[in-house]
Order: structure tokens, then C-alpha cells, then sequence
């Protein structure tokens, strides 16, 4: 992703066909990982130059360090060459501590902008699938495995079960509240997305299943909703000054589906946009849907109120 690129948002680019099923290590992406990583590599682009180097700047151990530069790169917040590391654009934006909008990532805004750079750019399989390629509103564990696997299968070739398994897992364990991925565990370090409730985990006559939590979002703020419109916009429809609220909700990588909102909170989001907004407005289209449109250039107004 390039530079120019993230100054307008995260960039209308996936990694071609969702390509990532690995390399997290096992580890979930924990509180205080990305505030961390993103100080380091503003410090020291080469902090990745040695694995004694990382280890002795993260104040982690050798597959911690994989892991967080692995969800920083998810994530977006982070480019890389072959011998450095640096902050993008948007890692700017947000985490900066002199200027960024939340340095140490205590809104839950700044978490749904995660949430929707990862789920529409990051290319991560699971993610894929669970919000951009299935719409049920539960999904047993199994298909959803089985999903992924098909998926790596068609854009890379075949991984193996146990692959496609961990990282289900993981996505899992990312969003689901701890007690609910694993009754017995000990192990009370747990992401920061699950506070976004966008899932569950349930056993229905012992079939382990994934909830989907569909809904109003109201930890969903205008500035977060109107980041991850921006993208959406400008990434499917940048010369219209009118978008539908059908294609927000039934387009592939949509804010709808990808935000887990339905139609309800979808249009509770928009009124609370066009609320803050100067020339956006809601309006009928004359066959019984609705469009958000603007007099001006909808794409400006809506990266004003992104930040």
C-alpha cells in the first residue's frame, strides 16, 4: 500500500484473493502490541534488522516478535523493505503520540478502523471469509474451516488442515470473549477487538459455532463509520457524488456486512452521519431505497469527519 494511498484512506486494494492463512504464531494481537510496535519502528526503522535487536526492543520474546510485526502488517500500519520498517500514513494518523488521534488505542473507533482495514485489506482468510464470503448469521466451526480451506486452495493452492484450523482459531480467539473461546484456560490476556462484540462462540447440541453478532453498532462512531465509508466510496464509486444505501449494504466488502451492521443500524449510522455532515444528506431514490448524496464532493466531507 502505498503512501499517497493511505493519506485517502487504506486504499481500495486487497491483497489478491486473500492470501494469508499464517504466520500470526499462534498469538492473538494483544492490548498495548500495535502502540508498541508502531514507537519502535518510529524510533528505529531497522528494529527488525536481527532477531536480538526486536527481541531487545519490544521487550518480547522471539514469536511474540514475529507475531506483532505480522498483525502490524495485517493491520496496515506498518511498510517494510528488506532491511527496514516504517510507520504508514495511517499508523500516523492514529497512533502518533504527538498528533495521532489515539495513541495508546483506548476508543473503540479506532479499533473498528482496525477492524475494517484488516477485514477488507489485509488478506487474511479467515477474516475473508467469516465477514466478506458467508452471510449466515452462525456458522458451525467446521464449515467455516472448510471455507478457509477452499479459499487457499483457490487462490494459492492447498494448506493443511491443521492450518486452516489455527487460523480459524485465531480469528476466533480475536473477536469471541475469552471465557466463551476456552472455558478452562488460564490465560486471561485477550485482544482488544473483542470488546467490539462482533461474535460469539456457542455449542448447540455440542456443535461448536460462531455467532455473528448483526446489528446496530452503537460503539461505532461517526468518525469510524465515516473512515470506513470514505475507503468504500472511494475504492468502488470515487466519481459519483451519490451512493446507495443497497450497494453500502449488498456490495462484497461493503461497510454493511463488513461492520456486521444491518439494515436498521446501517441507517441509524448514516442519520448520525449526515447529523455531523455539512452537505450529506439522505434522500429517497424513486424506487423505494435510499442514497446518501452530496452537492459537493462527498469524498472530502467524508474524510474530514474520518479524523
Amino acid at each position: 500500500m502505498s503512501a499517497t494511498t493511505l493519506e485517502r484512506g487504506p486504499g481500495w486494494t486487497q491483497r489478491p484473493g486473500a492470501r494469508v492463512f499464517s504466520g500470526h504464531e499462534s498469538f492473538v494481537c494483544r492490548y498495548g502490541w500495535l502502540p508498541k510496535l508502531h514507537e519502535a519502528v518510529s524510533r528505529d526503522p531497522a528494529v527488525f534488522a536481527s532477531d536480538e535487536r526486536a527481541i531487545l526492543a519490544l521487550g518480547l520474546g522471539r514469536n511474540m516478535v514475529k507475531s506483532i510485526r505480522f498483525w502490524a502488517d495485517a493491520f496496515g500500519l506498518i511498510e517494510q523493505s528488506r532491511t527496514e520498517t516504517w510507520p504508514t500514513p495511517f499508523a500516523q494518523r492514529l497512533l502518533d503520540r504527538d498528533g495521532g488521534a489515539d495513541p495508546f488505542l483506548e476508543r473503540p473507533g479506532s479499533l473498528w478502523r482496525l477492524h475494517w482495514t484488516i477485514t477488507t485489506h489485509g488478506g487474511l482468510g479467515a477474516w475473508a471469509a467469516t465477514f466478506l464470503d458467508l452471510h449466515d448469521s452462525e456458522i458451525t466451526r467446521d464449515r467455516l474451516v472448510a471455507a478457509v480451506a477452499r479459499r487457499a486452495e483457490a487462490v494459492r493452492g492447498p494448506i493443511t488442515a491443521q492450518t486452516a484450523s489455527t487460523h480459524v482459531d485465531m480469528l476466533i480467539r480475536t473477536y469471541a470473549q475469552n471465557g466463551e473461546v476456552d472455558p478452562g484456560s488460564e490465560d486471561l490476556v485477550g485482544s482488544p477487538f473483542q470488546e467490539l462484540r462482533l461474535l460469539r462462540v456457542i455449542e448447540p447440541a455440542g456443535i461448536r459455532t460462531v455467532r455473528l453478532l448483526r446489528g446496530p453498532k452503537l460503539s461505532l462512531d461517526v468518525g469510524a463509520f465515516s473512515f470506513a465509508l470514505h475507503d468504500f466510496w472511494s475504492g468502488t464509486a470515487p466519481a459519483s457524488r451519490t451512493l446507495s444505501m443497497r450497494a453500502m449494504m449488498l456490495s462484497h466488502a461493503a461497510p454493511g456486512p463488513t461492520l456486521l451492521l444491518d439494515e436498521t443500524g446501517l441507517h441509524e449510522r448514516l442519520d448520525a452521519l449526515c447529523t455531523r455532515a455539512h452537505r450529506l444528506t439522505l434522500r429517497p431514490d424513486g424506487a423505494g431505497g435510499i442514497d446518501l448524496t452530496s452537492p459537493g464532493d462527498p469524498l472530502a466531507e467524508l474524510l474530514d469527519l474520518a479524523w
